[in-house]
Formats: C-alpha cells, sequence, structure tokens
C-alpha cells in the first residue's frame, strides 16, 4: 500500500471539542497534491459524511449506518413502543457499536448524548488510523476526525436556537395538518 509520510505528519493534531488549526479546504488542498483523484473523492464522501466509492472509508460509513439505525430504533422504541429492525443495509456488525449508542442515548441531556455518540465516531476513526497510521486509512480517519470537530466548533446557542424554533414550527404543522411537513427532521 502507498504510504503518505509527509502528507500525515504535516497534519495538526485535532481534538474533539477544539477548534481545528486546519480547516476541510486546507485540508482537501494538502491532499490534492498526494491523492488519486478516487481517493480524493473518498476523502470528499467523508468530509461531507456521504457513502463513500469504496476502500478504507467503508468500515467508517458502515458504523455509521449501523449507528444512525441504532438511534433510529432507540427513537422508535422510545416514543412508540415499537421496536423496529434494522433499516439501511450495512456490513460488519458490531455488538459494542450497539451498546455505545444505547450508553448514549441513555444521556439526559441531547448535546451530551451528541458528543458521546461522536466520541464513538472518533474512536472508530481511531481504529480505521491504527491499521495504517501512514496509509490512505490514516487519512481517510483525519478527514472524519476534522469533520467531527469542525461541527462541533460550528455548534452555538444561536444555531441551537434557530434549529429548536423550526423543529417546533414543522411539529406545529404537522399537528394541524395531520400529516408530515417534510423529510428533514
Amino acid at each position: 500500500m502507498k504510504k503518505y509520510w509527509y502528507l500525515v505528519a504535516s497534519l495538526p493534531y485535532l481534538r474533539l471539542g477544539e477548534k481545528p488549526v486546519l480547516d476541510a479546504d486546507g485540508f482537501r488542498a494538502a491532499c490534492m497534491t498526494e491523492l488519486s483523484s478516487t481517493d480524493l473523492d473518498t476523502v470528499d464522501a467523508v468530509l461531507g459524511n456521504r457513502e463513500p466509492p469504496a476502500g478504507a472509508a467503508g468500515i467508517l460509513w458502515n458504523a455509521e449506518v449501523q449507528l444512525r439505525d441504532a438511534l433510529i430504533r432507540l427513537r422508535a422504541k422510545h416514543h412508540t413502543g415499537e421496536n423496529l429492525m434494522q433499516s439501511h443495509p450495512f456490513s460488519g456488525f458490531s455488538v459494542a457499536l450497539e451498546k455505545s449508542v444505547q450508553d448514549a442515548f441513555a444521556r439526559s441531556n441531547p448535546a451530551e448524548m451528541e458528543m458521546e455518540l461522536d466520541r464513538v465516531r472518533w474512536n472508530l476513526a481511531d481504529e480505521l488510523a491504527a491499521t495504517d497510521p501512514f496509509g490512505f486509512p490514516a487519512v481517510v480517519a483525519y478527514a472524519a476526525k476534522l469533520r467531527l470537530a469542525t461541527r462541533w466548533m460550528q455548534m452555538n446557542d444561536e444555531k441551537g436556537i434557530v434549529a429548536v424554533e423550526k423543529f417546533i414550527a414543522k411539529s406545529l404543522t404537522e399537528d394541524r395538518d395531520g400529516h408530515k411537513g417534510g423529510e428533514d427532521a
């Protein structure tokens, strides 16, 4: 496998909950000189939290799908008492991931729950990077961690209030019209 010694070694350290020194555009620019167009497409997918074309990022994507499915099942069971089955296909089922989602869902504060879920995602990225510390898996892991760190730096009270107001308005519309107001809850 190809190694990206300089690229990986030159990337600034990331911590979840702290502002990253490098933004996604800067990271992508650093990758452009080192990665093939296929690998760059994979990095773009990871940065955008979309399904990657294939390869190393597939591990993270499958874990993300399992995590989302576990959340859907827990929310459905909590709100309706209904026990749903897996709704999206993925490979590599992890009992530990299911347990982590249950533990996060038990948090009383929604922000704490989100942080716990992102810690799980962060740890999955660390595990991927450890498989090839200077190879493409390390680059993919960095992209995932950069996306998470950036997400937390973009959160603030003002944006939270706007999101809650949109959610309430949508819920009122659904109640009044008797149907769902949209798909982007």
